[in-house]
């Protein structure tokens, strides 16, 4: 079995303050032609809004797996979304077709494992991979907590912003997702008439 490479990056900022997640407006306009809003709208994009934690300025997104609510952080630096070994179990993560493995993380080597899932949803958009990774995530999960306000329950990684050829506006903050298994995937021009984005947690 090949490796699970996991790269977990987390800057932890002793003296930042752990407020409240930034919540600001988002401006999203799909209806504004000459918008990156309106342009990938049109190409079959779905935007998912982020929250923002303050200080350190990582991004988290409201998510379903397996039929319930989720939150992950999204790491553009981690090859593959991994559930906190913490959490596996609430979200029905067992051993049944598991298939064990390993991976490096900051600190060094951990255990790792593939498992099987149901569903898996982004703000709405549902994830086309069926197996997620388990792994011990503690450090990552008990820095982020207080962070957030609430559980953090893993990470959304490459494997899910590749299949869905996403597009991070790191400003507003917005994830674009293009929902189905083709690209471009054009809609008709009514659908981004009006719109919004999924609103997070």
């Amino acid at each position: 079995m090949r490796a699970a490479i996991l790269a977990i990056l987390l800057t932890a900022v002793a003296a930042c303050d752990p407020a409240n997640l930034s919540r600001e407006a988002v401006d999203y306009r799909p209806e504004q032609a000459g918008t990156v809003d309106h342009a990938l709208c049109l190409l079959g994009f779905t935007a998912v809004s982020l929250r923002r934690t303050s200080g350190t300025g990582h991004h988290l997104v409201a998510a379903r797996l397996n039929g319930r609510d989720a939150l992950f952080v999204v790491d553009t630096g981690a090859n593959l979304s991994v559930v906190d070994e913490a959490h596996a179990a609430a979200f029905g993560l067992g051993a049944r077709g598991s298939r064990p493995g390993g991976g490096f993380a900051v600190g060094g080597a951990v255990a790792a494992r593939q498992v099987p899932i149901d569903s898996l949803e982004l703000g709405g958009v549902a994830v086309r991979q069926r197996r997620i990774v388990v792994a011990n995530l503690g450090h990552l999960t008990a820095a982020m907590r207080p962070l957030a306000g609430s559980a953090v329950h893993g990470l959304i990684g490459q494997d899910v912003l590749n299949e869905h050829r996403a597009v991070i506006d790191m400003d507003r903050p917005l994830l674009h997702l293009i929902e189905a298994d083709r690209d471009p995937a054009p809609v008709p021009a009514e659908r981004c008439a009006s719109g919004g984005a999924a609103e997070p947690p």
